[in-house]
């Protein structure tokens, strides 16, 4: 089977949990501003978008992300 990237577009309004840290994008360097590429910076949390979380995230004995075989997402 295929896989199929279900990945959200980041944004500044995209949802994140209640209290999280949200997204921001900041631009150290920009074609529009005359530099020599693009270049910025993110800062969010990793709960954003389309994600799964590995049972150790939610049971101090489950199974981190790398232990999970793929085919069950």
């Amino acid at each position: 089977m295929p896989l199929v990237d279900i990945s959200p577009v980041l944004h500044p309004g995209i949802g994140v949990w209640p209290g999280d840290v949200p997204f921001s994008r900041s631009i150290t360097c920009a074609f529009d501003q005359g530099a020599n590429l693009d270049l910025s910076s993110i800062t969010t949390t990793v709960h954003v978008g389309a994600h799964t979380d590995a049972p150790s995230h939610y049971h101090p004995d489950g199974a981190s992300i790398e232990q999970r075989d793929l085919e069950r997402y």
